[in-house]
């Protein structure tokens, strides 16, 4: 019998929590280790591992490509959660490699692309997340969400990779609301009644603000919704209600059908949400 639709960001925290914690205790996994974008999953992920585990074990790594604009987001992710904060600069990496295939690119008949240009710096910066992992004892926790990897908007072995994905069963919406939740509950711990002031006002506001914040890879001018030609709204209407136009679900079941080898090659352990759309279950 298919599980009935009903979501909840305090059923779903359970869930994610219940889960989490067999995970970690199963694979002895001692700290946790996420790339702070000051976008929205990075964010409730790292609220998530707050609430779960407690900020000592969370390490936020913001990962800039040289000068990056997210980067004053990134940072106030990481100070008002008051976990352990990591600055690694992945620009130059990124720039020798292109550099080189540049270089070499009449040598070999291997020329750069713009697909190359997007997606080299997530596959780097995963790298350099397992490298830090590996020097504290700590396991890469994914950021990607249902809506993204429904449509391949990820990298493979970029932002697609880690050790537990604690979103990936979620949709841009349910992320948010989630996200809302979690500021709600962690708040009231963070901040004691002496701090609880205008100060702290404004870092809930700035929490509000990135929760709620435009989707942006951070690797190009436009925003996902823009590349992508459509709402997460609408792509989460369809998901979760089947709700659409049939070019629109013909247009996302091709989107779908296209990109799921991303998620076959790269598995992660998760929680189980199962109300996924039928054609989904059917593959």
């Amino acid at each position: 019998m298919e599980k009935e639709y009903n979501f909840t960001p305090e059923l779903a925290f359970v869930n994610i929590e219940t889960h989490m914690k067999l995970w970690a205790d199963r694979t002895n996994a001692k700290n946790f280790v996420v790339g702070i974008s000051g976008g929205k999953d990075s964010t409730v992920v790292a609220m998530l591992l707050c609430a779960i585990f407690g900020k000592e074990r969370v390490y936020g790594v913001q990962l800039p490509q040289d000068l990056q604009k997210d980067y004053d987001d990134a940072k106030d992710v990481i100070d008002i959660l008051g976990i352990n904060r990591y600055v690694l600069n992945v620009g130059g990496a990124v720039s020798d490699i292109e550099r080189q295939i540049i270089q070499q690119r009449k040598m070999y008949s291997v020329y750069p692309t713009k697909d190359m240009e997007i997606n080299l710096p997530a596959r780097i910066r995963m790298a350099a997340l397992h490298a830090i992992g590996q020097c504290i004892d700590g396991r890469v926790i994914n950021t990607s969400n249902l809506s993204e990897d429904m449509v391949g908007y990820a990298t493979q072995f970029g932002d697609n990779a880690g050790a537990y994905a604690p979103l990936q069963g979620l949709t841009v919406t349910e992320v948010i609301q989630l996200g809302d939740y979690l500021a709600d509950k962690l708040f009231g711990k963070l901040f004691d009644s002496q701090r609880w002031s205008s100060a702290a006002s404004d870092e809930r506001r700035i929490m509000d603000k990135l929760i709620n914040k435009v989707p942006v890879d951070g690797l190009q001018e436009q925003t996902d919704e823009e590349r992508l030609g459509f709402t997460y709204a609408d792509l989460d209407r369809f998901i979760r209600f089947n709700e659409g136009s049939d070019d629109f679900k013909e247009m996302i079941r091709k989107k779908y059908k296209q990109n799921k080898f991303k998620l076959e090659i790269v598995q992660m352990p998760q929680p189980d949400f199962s109300y996924l759309p039928n054609f989904v279950k059917a593959d």
